[in-house]
């Protein structure tokens, strides 16, 4: 049976625009409801061209002068974005150029950047994300209706809505991956070689080649973790030069490979220019934060399981984050809807592999897809315990392999969705008599990622860890005088951003707590200092301390996050240390 034929569908253009609007449309809800944490904070010092080190270092600053990396600078342009960055941080610049031009076109609020504009542009990326699987499902399995149902899966998709609506790269990176996969899918498909051993396309041109390799240099240089990407597809094409060239070695040395063997040779100078960069900043800080200690056994799990949760959040999530009788009640009740529906969809998913398989478009595009997919988790693993650095944790890495989820999952669906009525054959809903039709259930998996996506943006679900309000709500709660808050930083001869957790902090002062409000519960305004810690410090850090703190008029109250220090000879008591929105601070009485 042929379960690729057409399907009779309205324009794929129609559903494309209608895809999109509805990817858009969730992405920008309540964009900016969340507080923007440290890392959206550091991306967005750079995109204004601004150096995280021109807040003033050592000395007591008002929340102005805290948050003028912030600020936007008339005489900053894109080659200052790129400078500091490479400085500063370990990005390629690719996004953070765009985002500069893109920041230019709107006004700032209050003085600072807009928090808005600064997501607006991941949320678009995310949105264009949803065409670019369409093409990516429909040239792989060459099925107009698998790369529908990919588009529709991929504009509901928890993970990539959580990703969308920061002010980073991912979701730009998600979309070259994205466009990457149709490319190698045309690619791979020129390769392909039917029955009779005639091949099923023409190779591929040297124009196409060329918008190849431009596409992976793009994705190189917007994340350097899109090389995973691209060790994926070549794991892919590796297995698909042993199957041929075992049954007829010369045929890789034939037009459709040797134009492959150029596009692969252009994506590896794109990648090496990039090399010195990445040499530059191994070994900093900013890239040891994901190590595991992989000597005690109790860590090997980890990445597994924070795999697993990582795919299962790409199509469907319950509710995680709720607080009280009543958020708990919320969380059991999502997960007793939603978890039958994941088993539900992972028993068709594996039912419906049999059927795509019994046509040989189907069958090769789930060796592509299927196949890239697998070989990006299995790099996953050799990273997290051959180099023993977890790039499972947090799941933003996932983009990596995101949209090669899409693909598979819209091209294993596709096959249910001519059936349209319940038949004898269709499955029972488990504990009663009822039929359910291919397509109804296809229906019930969008509409389950619908729901997840809702819990995203409504921040019931991918909280961010980091919640500056509350711990500001805390400062004001507990304080009895003025307030002082302190965040010592390492700096490093590798790469090194100062303060981004305090200027997250500010900034979320600046947006919903600021002083010059009538409603703001501040008596006095804060006031804040970055304390910088060198490697080989010419003044005794403490000294600098004890300096600082002379400054500022006693009494007042000391909030020091991510530290713990006796300041009894400062004349600065201990009253607690504990931790409130994701930040460790350990509060002091100066008297």
């Amino acid at each position: 049976m042929q379960v690729f034929k057409s399907v009779q569908q309205p324009s794929a253009a129609f559903w494309m625009t209608a895809w999109f609007l509805v990817a858009l449309a969730l992405r920008l809800l309540f964009l900016v409801s969340k507080p923007l944490w440290m890392d959206e904070v550091a991306t967005v010092i750079f995109t204004l061209g601004n150096s995280s080190h021109s807040v003033p270092l050592d000395q007591v600053v008002s929340l102005d002068q805290l948050l003028t990396p912030l600020q936007p600078r008339p005489e900053a342009s894109v080659g200052s974005t790129v400078r500091y960055l490479m400085q500063e941080d370990n990005h390629p610049p690719a996004y953070f150029v765009l985002a500069h031009l893109w920041m230019h076109l709107f006004p700032t609020v209050q003085g600072v950047a807009s928090p808005w504009a600064a997501r607006a542009l991941p949320a678009l990326f995310g949105a264009l994300s949803v065409p670019a699987v369409y093409l990516a499902a429909w040239l792989g399995f060459r099925s107009a209706l698998a790369g529908q149902i990919g588009a529709a899966l991929m504009a509901v998709s928890p993970f990539g809505i959580a990703m969308a609506q920061e002010a980073r790269h991912y979701s730009m990176a998600t979309l070259l991956v994205s466009l990457g996969l149709a490319c190698f899918a045309v690619g791979a498909w020129s390769l392909h070689r039917s029955p009779a051993g005639e091949p099923s396309s023409p190779p591929i041109s040297p124009a196409f080649g060329l918008l190849w390799v431009g596409v992976n240099a793009l994705a190189f240089a917007t994340h350097y973790f899109t090389a995973l990407a691209l060790l994926a597809q070549a794991m892919v094409l590796v297995a698909l030069a042993w199957h041929q060239g075992r049954i007829k070695p010369q045929v890789l040395w034939r037009r459709p490979w040797q134009r492959l063997y150029w596009v692969v040779l252009g994506t590896l100078a794109a990648g090496l220019v990039w090399l010195p960069v990445l040499l530059n900043f191994y070994g900093s800080g900013q890239s040891s934060n994901l190590a595991i200690d992989l000597s005690q056994p109790r860590y090997w799990l980890d990445p597994v399981a924070q795999m697993l949760v990582g795919l299962i959040f790409m199509v469907i999530t319950p509710i995680t984050h709720a607080q009280g009788g009543l958020g708990i009640a919320a969380v059991v009740a999502s997960v007793l809807l939603l978890l039958p529906i994941l088993l539900w969809m992972v028993a068709r998913l594996i039912g419906a592999r049999r059927q795509v398989c019994q046509s040989a478009s189907g069958q090769f595009g789930l060796f592509l897809t299927g196949g890239f997919v697998l070989a990006a988790i299995a790099l996953f693993f050799l990273v997290s315990y051959g180099l023993a650095t977890d790039i499972t944790r947090g799941h933003r890495y996932n983009f990596v392999f995101h949209p090669g989820v899409m693909v598979v999952v819209g091209g294993l669906l596709a096959v249910y969705w001519p059936e349209a009525e319940v038949k004898e054959t269709s499955p029972k809903i488990p504990f009663t008599q009822w039929r359910v039709s291919g397509r109804r259930s296809v229906q019930v998996f969008w509409a389950a990622g619908l729901a997840g996506a809702l819990f995203v943006v409504s921040n019931l679900a991918f909280a961010k860890y980091y919640d500056p309000a509350q711990f500001i709500q805390t400062i004001q709660a507990e304080s009895t005088h003025p307030v002082l808050v302190g965040f010592p930083t390492r700096v490093e001869e590798k790469p090194t951003v100062i303060g981004h957790e305090l200027l997250s902090v500010g900034w979320e002062i600046h947006r919903h707590f600021n002083p010059a409000s009538p409603e703001s519960q501040w008596t006095v305004p804060p006031r804040f200092f970055i304390w910088t810690l060198p490697d080989s410090p010419t003044v005794a850090p403490e000294a600098k301390l004890a300096e600082i703190l002379t400054t500022m008029p006693r009494p007042f109250d000391l909030w020091f996050l991510n530290r713990n220090a006796a300041l009894d000879g400062y004349g600065c008591t201990m009253v607690n240390q504990a931790s409130r929105g994701g930040h460790g601070y350990t509060h002091y009485g100066c008297s």
